[in-house]
């Protein structure tokens, strides 16, 4: 039988190719996963020695919660490279197809837990994976004050999961070149990010990232 340990690298190891292949295909993903799960563990580790959300963060695993989050983006293989690199603005409709990579990324997770478990449930390791990377990819384009996508939900209907995404992905997204912009310096990011407190981002998280941003800076 084998080892399970030497199965868990490999399944880490799967995981880490695979968020590769989604920055292969967005050149202006350039990192932005591995930074995104570094910013993930900061926040998350302030948030718990300020008891920030305590109780629901002390329930999650955490080492299954931080390989989990690189596949936040996953949807993005469905999305056509000539809409993930245009240069400029996208168009309405443009942005209409970009903004279907949480729902697809969800359905990518279904269809993995589908075929691995079935209908099963409870907190075995791998399907809490499952199920923290699919809170991961459907709810981090969710807003605070329930403009985002795909379901609009606002405030704490927003799995905490994705509210914290919502805030690192965005400030990593600002402060990285991209193909339509050159990246904002850290302060000028952190700016942006403090003055979409309580409409973008959850005001608490959002005071987190105020008091650790200066450890961002060398991720």
């Amino acid at each position: 039988m084998e080892d399970s340990s030497q199965l868990q690298k490999l399944l880490d190891s799967m995981v880490i190719v695979l968020s590769d292949i989604i920055e292969s295909r967005d050149r202006g993903m350039n990192g932005h996963i591995e930074r995104t799960t570094k910013y993930l563990k900061t926040i998350i580790d302030a948030m718990i020695e300020r008891k920030i959300y305590f109780n629901e963060l002390n329930e999650l695993n955490k080492e299954i919660l931080y390989s989990s989050a690189r596949l936040y983006d996953i949807g993005k293989i469905f999305i056509p490279e000539m809409i993930l690199n245009k240069p400029d603005k996208l168009s309405f409709d443009e942005f209409q197809i970009m903004k279907t990579h949480a729902i697809k990324g969800e359905q990518i997770i279904d269809r993995m837990t589908s075929l691995s478990y079935g209908e099963a449930s409870g907190n075995d390791g791998n399907i809490l994976f499952l199920k923290y990377a699919k809170l991961f990819a459907g709810y981090h384009h969710e807003r605070w004050d329930g403009k985002g996508y795909p379901r609009g939900l606002d405030r704490l209907n927003i799995p905490i999961h994705g509210r914290i995404m919502a805030l690192i992905d965005v400030y990593d997204a600002l402060t990285s070149r991209r193909p339509y912009k050159e990246p904002f310096s850290p302060e000028e990011a952190a700016k942006i990010i403090m003055d979409s407190a309580g409409e973008m981002f959850d005001p608490l998280i959002t005071e987190v990232f105020f008091d650790v941003k200066k450890q961002l800076k060398g991720v």
